[in-house]
């Protein structure tokens, strides 16, 4: 089983100048600050203000769509980053934040395309560098991604989302001690920068350093008591020490601050699985499912519960619903197929083993299982030159 473990990307923040006619410097500030509902009302005046140029109306147009995004309003935003580059089709800062918009709608077209015409427009923008790594890193390119983090950080070295997002793509990739230092680097820069303790946290997990990892979601917990993913990681952390009744009681938190969060549920579900529970198990990953039918880990989860029950034909429809929707995943291929060999499927499940070893050629189960289905179909010899395979990879498995 996979745990499912999420990590946050920070909004985009731009600053940009404007010289004033009627407005005052205070509205400049607001347009140009965090505070959204601020910039709302002080991008608003510099926009309805006919005498500034394009270029400034279009900036604050950007900015004022930034504003709305954060407040999850984003007809809204969509609508003044349209404006914004309509204004200035080289607004860089529009460009991204229109991307940023069109990547939240599973539009992935439009939005490298609105990427890579920001970082064409404006070969100095830090940020347009930083948002496309984001989109690479979210579509699992992180090898994509980390050339647009370096190049971010070569034009801004405080650039902190990029410092971080650049540790986070190491830290998939299994670059363990990259992630930390750049980790390290984001906090240098920003200490109270919670994403950098959150990736940091399940970094050293990664090294299987549970009490470090603890450490960094206890100091995200206090830059942030209400930070689900602070809770659900640490009680990653717990699990993994064996420490059940706290796993749980992180668990129970992150539920209450978050009822609508589908990794939390698989999470707990994973914990009530390793103990046997399995009828609490799958209320679980049901509601994981129930509140997003299209999260594979649910569906292969609860898949692996139905198969300890030996109620194979549910474990298969789980596991075929799991490949449907990640149809990479050589684990989900591996436990499907053997559940096929336990309903005596073995044509079907040999077809899912070679999927699995191809995925991980290493994978000695799949490789002992498939010998098992040729010997089912009377394929002696080349069953037993698959168990000899996979126990010289593993000489204790199937025993």
């Amino acid at each position: 089983m996979r745990l499912k473990i999420l990590f946050g990307l920070p909004l985009l923040a731009l600053a940009l100048p404007f010289p004033a006619f009627a407005q005052t410097e205070l509205q400049f500030r607001q347009c140009n600050g965090p505070n959204p509902a601020l910039a709302i009302i002080g991008c608003t005046v510099i926009i309805n203000e006919s005498r500034n140029t394009q270029a400034i109306r279009s900036g604050a147009f950007a900015n004022r769509g930034n504003a709305y995004a954060t407040r999850g309003q984003l007809d809204r935003a969509i609508a003044d980053f349209d404006a914004a580059i309509r204004l200035d089709d080289g607004n860089s800062a529009a460009l991204v934040g229109r991307g940023n918009y069109y990547q939240l709608q599973g539009d992935s077209d439009r939005a490298i395309a609105d990427f890579n015409r920001a970082v064409a427009a404006n070969p100095r923008d830090s940020a347009a560098f930083s948002q496309r790594g984001n989109f690479y890193l979210i579509a699992g390119e992180p090898e994509r991604a980390i050339p647009d983090y370096d190049r971010a950080i070569a034009i801004d070295s405080k650039n902190v989302a990029a410092l971080a997002n650049r540790g986070e793509a190491y830290r998939v990739q299994g670059e363990t001690d990259r992630a930390i230092a750049d980790f390290d680097a984001a906090i240098r820069v920003d200490p109270r920068f919670l994403a950098a303790y959150l990736n940091r946290g399940l970094a050293v997990m990664d090294k299987g350093e549970f009490d470090r990892a603890i450490g960094e979601f206890d100091q995200a917990l206090r830059l942030d008591p209400k930070s689900v993913a602070a809770y659900n990681n640490r009680a990653v952390a717990h699990e993994s020490q064996g420490a059940h009744d706290r796993a749980l009681a992180d668990f129970a938190e992150a539920i209450k601050l978050d009822p609508n969060d589908p990794a939390t549920y698989v999470n707990r579900g994973n914990i009530f699985q390793n103990q046997s529970d399995f009828d609490r198990a799958v209320e679980d990953y049901s509601h994981a499912i129930m509140l997003a039918p299209d999260f594979a880990d649910a569906y292969a989860n609860r898949g692996t519960v139905h198969a300890r029950r030996n109620d194979y034909t549910r474990a298969i429809a789980d596991y075929d619903q799991a490949i449907r929707l990640d149809p990479g995943r050589g684990d989900a291929y591996a436990n499907r197929g053997l559940a096929l060999v336990k309903a005596g499927q073995f044509a079907r499940a040999m077809a899912d083993f070679d999927k699995a070893i191809a995925s991980d050629p290493k994978d000695a189960l799949s490789l002992y299982n498939r010998g098992v289905a040729k010997q089912n179909l009377g394929d002696r010899l080349g069953g037993d030159i698959d168990v000899i395979n996979a126990r010289a990879i593993d000489p204790n498995v199937g025993r």
